[in-house]
């Protein structure tokens, strides 16, 4: 979709335009950018990309969208903020694409859910899926410039959120038909002033639905309720891991050490599925992929196909089978209280013994010291025989580990000291899942353990 600048000058509410000139791609980095793409000089705390106008001129930028004028021939656009601009142009772009927008959201679990969705609506159609963790108020509004803009049936828009009303921000510059809220739980309180902060914030996404949109809803989710009151009279697609009564949920459940089996009802079809994924949240995951996918209009026989060709994705339960059975389970991708829990309810049905390697849990505020204790005592209820964390905060969840029996407690304060203590683990029949924020880099232990097989 080919876009100009007097097109845009009313939307975007420019206050000069030197040179019309027309675009079908942007740019906020000059290290990416292409030939004949808009070059978005983007301001933050620490950068000011007008600095890079030069540069992104040398590598073919067609012209520039700023919020102060620079001396440059380069054609430009100014407007009163680069950012805001962004989202506006966006938003124009999205109104004129073709498909059916779906947006999941959730503390956890929404970036397989999108991923696992993709799969499936690929078993009716063309797919495009937010790429990487494209997810907050800059990177929706890129992911939907970079997306094509006509011939593909389905986009799938993952939203994350760090306080309250992001959500509402890039649901209105998304605009999605289908909404899933796969959960609520205790990820990134400080921003939002505790978890009922989350629970209003993730209902941003129901509440920005037009009349005709539908909700998909986790009935395991105390907040439900909550939820099912802001969708009002637009459709819900409740879904459960083991309440009959939603409208998509499972039944004869196995959940196994690599994967899990279960009969998948929607809405009284049923049909057997095996999910090659470990563990019962990732169960979770597929119903709400496939309650969006039923109200998409798939059938069940394509969510069938399409969750039964799912497979584990980076840094998320990737399985590394090293020499004399020794399994490294890399889940670094992120953390907090609750996918920890679940990451070592797969750790713990594992044979041998298990390792738990776990980096501070970041953005959990005042909380933050409880909920480390309470991993350390879920740790030590599930039998993990050794616990090893690193950093300053998790040292609580270490001490708690070991004050409810846990039997080879060690606490170090970075990654640098962690090497001794894994030469010390079992040289044999062993697993050892990796997991903490993502800001803990906790990729790197996965690294060192890697190496050690070489």
């Amino acid at each position: 979709m080919k876009l100009a600048f007097d097109q845009l000058a009313g939307p975007l509410q420019a206050s000069k335009v030197t040179t019309n000139v027309s675009f079908t791609r942007i740019s906020t980095d000059t290290r990416t950018l292409q030939a004949g793409d808009l070059f978005i000089a983007l301001v933050g705390p620490n950068f000011d990309g007008h600095e890079f106008i030069a540069q992104a001129q040398q590598k073919g930028a067609i012209g520039a969208l700023v919020s102060t004028d620079i001396d440059s021939d380069l054609p430009q656009m100014r407007v009163a903020d680069t950012r805001i601009a962004l989202a506006e142009l966006a938003s124009f772009r999205r109104q004129r694409m073709s498909g059916t927008w779906l947006a999941v959201t959730g503390s956890s679990g929404k970036t397989t859910v999108k991923e696992m969705l993709g799969h499936i609506l690929a078993e009716a159609g063309s797919v495009e899926v937010t790429q990487g963790n494209f997810n907050n108020d800059l990177g929706v509004p890129i992911t939907i410039m970079n997306m094509q803009a006509q011939g593909i049936d389905y986009r799938v828009l993952e939203l994350g959120a760090n306080h309250i009303g992001e959500i509402a921000y890039t649901s209105r510059i998304g605009r999605p038909q289908i909404a899933i809220l796969n959960n609520a739980q205790d990820a990134h309180l400080s921003g939002f002033g505790g978890v009922q902060g989350v629970v209003k914030a993730k209902g941003e996404i129901v509440s920005s639905l037009d009349a005709q949109g539908q909700a998909v809803l986790n009935l395991d989710d105390a907040n439900y309720h909550y939820w099912l009151q802001l969708a009002e009279a637009r459709q819900v697609w409740s879904f459960s891991i083991d309440k009959a009564s939603a409208r998509v949920h499972a039944k004869q459940l196995n959940v196994g050490a690599q994967s899990s089996d279960f009969e998948l009802n929607i809405d009284g079809q049923q049909c057997s599925v095996h999910l090659p994924i470990a563990g019962r949240h990732n169960v979770a995951n597929a119903l709400a992929a496939a309650a969006a996918a039923a109200a998409a209009g798939l059938s069940i026989e394509q969510i069938q196909a399409g969750l039964q060709a799912c497979e584990a994705y980076q840094g998320r339960l990737v399985r590394h089978e090293l020499t004399n059975d020794i399994l490294v389970i890399d889940d670094t991708y992120n953390a907090n209280p609750a996918s920890v829990k679940a990451a070592i309810d797969v750790l713990a049905k594992q044979k041998g013994y298990s390792c738990l390697i776990l980096g501070d849990l970041r953005e959990l505020g005042t909380a933050s010291y409880g909920l480390h204790k309470e991993l350390g005592s879920y740790a030590a209820q599930a039998g993990i025989n050794y616990f090893i964390g690193v950093g300053s905060r998790v040292s609580a969840a270490v001490s708690q580990f070991a004050a409810e029996g846990g039997q080879h407690p060690i606490a170090v304060a970075s990654q640098a000291d962690v090497m001794p203590y894994l030469q010390t683990l079992p040289k044999s029949n062993l697993s050892c899942l990796v997991k903490g924020s993502r800001s803990s880099r906790m990729e790197r232990v996965v690294k060192l353990l890697l190496e050690q097989d070489q």
